[in-house]
């Protein structure tokens, strides 16, 4: 009845409105190459340059190769809350910096440079 259908189209609305919790940007070296790119622009002050945030005078930075010390999550969505929001008191948000789709990029950069077994399968080409 109406009280279904309300619902339904209340859930639906929420659904739509939910943000994207898996990657939609493809595991490629592509767009590793990308996400390796706004890395070097945004990050290495405080995760270093090859991710490892070893010597940053600026913050206690997370080791990006190093998942199982994360504080925020690991899921591909977590690292994208992370990155667009920021996390913690020393993880600026870099929403007004980086468009979606670049963060998505810098995921899958940080997925290279992490355990292989951490990595996404199959699509890398």
């Amino acid at each position: 009845g109406f009280v279904a259908a309300l619902l339904a189209a209340r859930a639906g609305a929420a659904f739509q409105a939910a943000p994207q919790t898996s990657n939609p940007v493809p595991y490629t070296k592509e767009s590793i190459a990308r996400g390796k790119a706004w890395f070097a622009q945004n990050c290495p002050l405080c995760h270093g340059d090859d991710g490892k945030a070893q010597g940053s005078a600026i913050a206690v930075a997370a080791d990006l190769t190093a998942p199982s010390l994360w504080k925020y999550g690991t899921a591909d969505a977590q690292i994208f809350a992370s990155i667009r929001n920021g996390a913690g008191d020393n993880m600026p948000a870099f929403a007004g910096d980086l468009k979606d789709q670049q963060i998505w990029e810098i995921v899958n950069f940080i997925r290279s440079i992490g355990p292989e077994d951490k990595r996404p399968k199959g699509q890398l080409n």
